[in-house]
C-alpha cells in the first residue's frame, strides 16, 4: 500500500535537489549578468582614462558559492592596483576623462530595480 507513496517522495525528493541546483545555478548566472553590467558601464562612462591600463584591468570574476551565498567580484587594479584604489578614494583629483568612485557609483545606481531583475531572473518557472 505504501509503495506508491514512497516511490512519489522519492521522486519529489529528487525534483527539489534538482530544482535547488537548478536556481543555484540560475543566481550564478543572474549575479555575473548584473556583474557584467555595472563593469561595462563604470568602464563607458565613469573610470578614469589615461592610457587606458586601468580601464582595462576592471573585471567580473567567476562566481563563488558560500554555502547558500553566492558571490560576484566586480574589481578594476592586478598590477594597476595600487593606482585604481587611489584613483577611486581620492576626491581631489580632476580627471579630464571619468571620476573618482568610478566602480561604486555605478553599483549604487544599479540597486534600485536589482532585486526586481534578479527574482524575474530566477523565476521558478523557467527552471
Amino acid at each position: 500500500m505504501a509503495e506508491p507513496f514512497l516511490r512519489g517522495a522519492k521522486a519529489m525528493q529528487a525534483r527539489i535537489a534538482r530544482v535547488g541546483r537548478t536556481a543555484s545555478n540560475a543566481a550564478e548566472r543572474a549575479l555575473r549578468i548584473e556583474g557584467e553590467r555595472i563593469m561595462t558601464r563604470s568602464k563607458q562612462e565613469f573610470v578614469p582614462v589615461d592610457l587606458g591600463a586601468l580601464r582595462a584591468s576592471g573585471h567580473v570574476q567567476e562566481p563563488t558559492r558560500r554555502g547558500k551565498d553566492v558571490e560576484v567580484v566586480m574589481a578594476y587594479g592586478g598590477p594597476a592596483a595600487p593606482y585604481a584604489l587611489i584613483q577611486h578614494e581620492n576626491p581631489d583629483f580632476r580627471h579630464r576623462v571619468g571620476q573618482w568612485k568610478y566602480l561604486e557609483q555605478p553599483m549604487r545606481e544599479a540597486e534600485p530595480g536589482m532585486a526586481d531583475r534578479l527574482a524575474k531572473a530566477l523565476s521558478l518557472e523557467r527552471l
